[in-house]
């Protein structure tokens, strides 16, 4: 059995280019890390290959590739297909799926289509939030369940399950590959739209330091599953500018043994 990742986000450090997340993790002190796959800016001809070397020499494995969003078609297109192969060439353990499709029956199909193309080799895991199609966890169970393939799952955010309301499921469940972690203030929970957004993307705190409930943290860390530290902050970012300071500040104030039994 593999050993649990505790990772990196690519959304930690998104003033980085994607050869350099590798590097970054590697040097703070992480064994693994997210990556981001943007093919309109950063992801050019020699980016994959470029990757693959930063990779190779610091020995990071890939707890995920993002983000590959459900539009538009019932078909996979070519540009989900390039976040995939990336995300198989890379050996990635999971693709990062977030729903903006218009078309709840064609986003199931395209859904399956992303799946057919990377068959078995990879977890095809869709995130829910306020921002997306699908909101709830109950809403991406109920799609999960028609996409029925089992290399499809499910990521839980801490954030945005306490946006939803809902309790913590059991997360020993297969249908949960890795779970995004992160500390918080509870006024996220009642915001809406763009205001949600921005807490989501500037707003997130290291475990420990906001008001998230301190027994789901624990019972997170204390899991066998793999966890990306989910923590992007405005406040980092600016007390933190240099990428490499901010995640080794990141990696000393998140430790996973002390979280496992401090509650």
């Amino acid at each position: 059995m593999k050993e649990p990742l505790w990772a990196l986000a690519a959304g930690c450090i998104p003033d980085a280019l994607p050869w350099d997340i590798p590097k970054i993790a590697y040097s703070s002190g992480f064994k693994s890390s997210g990556m981001w796959v943007d093919p309109s800016t950063s992801w050019n001809g020699n980016a994959l290959k470029k990757t693959k070397k930063a990779i190779n020499e610091t020995g990071i494995e890939l707890i995920d590739v993002e983000v590959v969003w459900l539009e538009k078609s019932n078909k996979i297109n070519d540009k989900q297909k390039l976040i995939l192969d990336v995300g198989l060439e890379l050996e990635a353990r999971n693709i990062l799926i977030v729903s903006r499709h218009d078309n709840y029956e064609d986003s199931i199909l395209q859904f399956r289509d992303i799946r057919e193309w990377v068959g078995n080799k990879i977890k095809v895991c869709l995130e829910f939030g306020e921002f997306t199609k699908i909101k709830t966890l109950e809403e991406s169970k109920q799609f999960v369940k028609l996409v029925d393939h089992n290399s499809a799952g499910i990521l839980i955010d801490l954030m945005h399950l306490n946006r939803s309301g809902e309790e913590m499921p059991n997360i020993e469940d297969n249908i949960f590959p890795y779970i995004q972690v992160c500390d918080f203030y509870q006024n996220s929970s009642s915001m809406t739209g763009i205001q949600y957004i921005e807490a989501a993307l500037d707003n997130r705190y290291c475990l420990g330091e906001g008001e998230a409930k301190n027994l789901n943290i624990s019972r997170i860390c204390n899991s066998s599953k793999d966890i990306s530290l989910e923590i992007r902050s405005l406040n980092l970012r600016e007390n933190y500018p240099d990428p490499y300071l901010r995640a080794k500040e990141i990696f000393r104030r998140c430790i996973r043994d002390e979280f496992i039994n401090s509650y």
